[in-house]
């Protein structure tokens, strides 16, 4: 049986395990029994020095050493039972003997100081030694009072011990003071009863305790688990949004250039040409068109057809500026939109686009081979729609094949 609050089943408060609330009781009798072990010690300096004059200092320390001896045995057990909690349910016994021991021997010490330190007299230092007796009785009923059957036998070594050696060493004080053995046993049953209000007191805080570690591990169990369920939830929501970025990578790129697909560049053109119209500034259009790449395809594959897509693509994009959106227009034709774009720049852009095509280079299935590319480039005029903007430029492209290919020309009246 485990010895903390964590072998109690979670929402068993109605009942706690009787063995772990015994066990607890045993814990708070040592923490006591050690702090008393040590308040124990001023009274022993105490006594020894109000005899100083009255005993042979060999007796003082005799009785001081044995005093000493049962005060280090008690605190050495309640020690022990402290530091060793995986012990402590399972020698609960063993532990209840020991310190039963310690109390015995201590109740037997403090008696026998009337004997080892008394002169026969019943002088002031008798009544002293009478007096601490009495007070230990009271004192040790907060650390022994927790175990009825402890203070019990703790109580009848004082009492009986002390009316016994009365009797015997001093019976012209019983016979003069016949009270003093009706009055220690009135006092010691006041005491015993008084007992089982502290082991009650005791029990109900152990109980408090208790239910209250419980619920404290309740309640770090059901934070513990709102806070996975609330990273969970972040991970999941960070996943989403991934997914989410990714789908809109899908949706507003082309799968295999990487370019803007046709419908986004689209709406892009038609917000750069109402902005346009709002506040006129230059803009250009550039449309561009593989050379025979239907050839490509017949005598190299499709696969090398699309190395071909994939690199213009590449090319075109790290060419052009970063403010210039790209997209692909359709099969092997291509877009590029070029806000702040005059049509002497944009005309300048398409020839390094058109030069750069040359230096690429092709592993086809009949060797190494190249391509070249028609450019068409138109620039935005007043009231201009983007419908009409992509008809013309589309008519430059048209022209720019029609007279040779690999060549870049600008929208003209007559290409109608």
């Amino acid at each position: 049986m485990k010895s903390d609050a964590s072998s109690i089943a979670q929402g068993d408060l109605q009942e706690l395990s009787p063995d772990v609330v015994q066990v607890r009781m045993l814990r708070e009798l040592f923490a006591r029994t050690r702090e008393s072990a040590i308040v124990g010690v001023p009274p022993v300096l105490l006594l020894g020095w109000a005899h100083r004059d009255a005993q042979p200092i060999q007796y003082i320390l005799y009785w001081a050493i044995a005093v000493f001896f049962a005060l280090s045995y008690r605190f050495l057990v309640g020690h022990l039972y402290l530091s060793q909690p995986q012990l402590q349910a399972e020698r609960r016994r063993v532990w209840f003997v020991l310190e039963w021991v310690g109390a015995v021997a201590l109740a037997a010490v403090w008696v026998s100081s009337i004997i080892l330190l008394g002169s026969g007299a019943v002088d002031a230092l008798f009544y002293l030694r009478l007096i601490f007796l009495v007070a230990l009785a009271a004192f040790m009923l907060s650390a022994l009072g927790i175990d009825i059957r402890l203070y019990a036998s703790f109580l009848a070594v004082i009492v009986v011990g002390t009316l016994l050696v009365l009797h015997v060493y001093f019976p012209q004080f019983v016979a003069a003071v016949p009270v003093v053995t009706v009055g220690l046993f009135v006092y010691a049953v006041m005491l015993l009863v008084r007992s089982r209000g502290e082991h009650s007191r005791t029990l109900e805080w152990v109980r408090a305790r208790l239910t209250q570690r419980i619920l404290m591990d309740q309640l770090n169990q059901t934070i513990q688990q709102e806070l996975a369920m609330h990273e969970a939830l972040r991970i999941k929501s960070m996943e989403l949004e991934a997914t989410n970025r990714k789908l809109n990578e899908l949706a507003i790129h082309d799968g295999l250039t990487g370019a803007f697909r046709r419908g986004y560049i689209e709406g892009e053109l038609r917000r750069i040409v109402k902005g346009a119209q709002r506040k006129p500034s230059e803009f250009s259009v550039m449309l561009l068109d593989i050379d025979f790449f239907k050839r490509v395809n017949d005598q190299h594959g499709h696969s090398v057809g699309d190395d071909v897509l994939r690199s213009l693509a590449k090319l075109v994009q790290t060419t052009l500026r970063e403010n210039d959106l790209f997209g692909r227009w359709g099969g092997e034709e291509f877009i590029a939109l070029m806000p702040d774009t005059g049509m002497a720049a944009a005309v300048d852009a398409a020839e390094r686009v058109r030069k750069a095509m040359h230096t690429l280079q092709f592993a086809g299935t009949r060797g190494p081979f190249g391509v070249t590319v028609s450019i068409g480039v138109a620039q935005l005029e007043t009231n201009e729609t983007a419908d009409s903007l992509t008809h013309r430029v589309d008519k430059a492209l048209y022209a720019a094949k029609h007279a040779g290919r690999d060549l870049v020309l600008s929208y003209a009246p007559q290409q109608e």
